[in-house]
């Protein structure tokens, strides 16, 4: 390739010299600063920041309790365990089962199912 066959980009770069790159606010003809905002306003120590109010207290629901989820889990991890007619429960299934007085029939047998594990019975617990 011959000198005179550069494309006009590569000449261009010719023109400019060293010094000019190595000082950042030469780049794209400006300085950066223009695009920092700066404060004029100092901050005062005595402003700080807005306090909010305090968080209402926490009101207890059978959704927060840990042996929901750890029935949960214990069923799905050991379902071999489980007789094969026992479904499967969620937390959803298990709180509303024991919203009321008295336990529902669905986890009643899961209770049961539990208790036959615990006491390590092969007759079902009535």
């Amino acid at each position: 390739m011959a000198p005179s066959d550069s494309s006009s980009l590569s000449s261009g770069l010719s023109d400019v010299s060293d010094n000019d790159l190595s000082s950042p606010d030469s780049i794209a003809g400006g300085s950066l600063d223009r695009y920092f905002k700066q404060d004029s306003k100092p901050a005062s120590p005595s402003q700080g920041k807005r306090k909010r109010p305090a968080s209402p207290p926490h009101e207890y629901v059978l959704a927060d309790n840990a042996d929901i989820a750890f029935i949960v889990m214990f069923r799905s991890r050991f379902s071999a365990a489980f007789p094969k007619s026992l479904p499967h429960y969620g937390p959803q299934d298990i709180e509303r089962g024991v919203a009321d007085s008295l336990p529902d029939e669905q986890v009643e047998k899961l209770l049961c199912a539990l208790l036959g594990l615990v006491l390590n019975r092969k007759k079902d617990v009535e």
